[in-house]
């Protein structure tokens, strides 16, 4: 019994010393930031295919770049929209081209046909 007893002394010794010469961590508390929600295209682009003439419909009122590529990466035009619709005219030939819609959450892509 005298044995199990300093055995026992001898380990809540050894505890309590590796306790005391441990490191307090500070509390961690936790931040969860949850990003924006990107802006969505809700109509899309009507109509479309189209014949160079086009409305952009989007479920924003801020600021937003729209950047048109052809299929061969070369720049078309670039608009700045600052409502929630923008009407595009432009002498565009046959083809489909990209869209790009830039905004402070992020970037949209769209397609757009072009039939003459």
């Amino acid at each position: 019994m005298k044995k199990i007893l300093s055995i026992i002394t001898a380990c809540i010794t050894l505890l309590v010393s590796c306790t005391k010469d441990a490191p307090a961590y500070p509390s961690v508390a936790q931040t969860v930031v949850i990003p924006p929600a990107p802006v969505t295209i809700t109509d899309n682009i009507s109509p479309n295919p189209c014949t160079g003439t086009f409305t952009i419909h989007t479920n924003t009122t801020d600021s937003q770049t729209v950047v048109m590529y052809d299929m061969m990466g070369r720049l078309q035009f670039t608009l700045i929209i600052n409502g929630t619709t923008a009407v595009v005219d432009n002498g565009l030939t046959n083809g489909i081209y990209m869209l790009e819609f830039i905004t402070k959450t992020g970037k949209i892509n769209k397609r757009l046909v072009v039939q003459r």
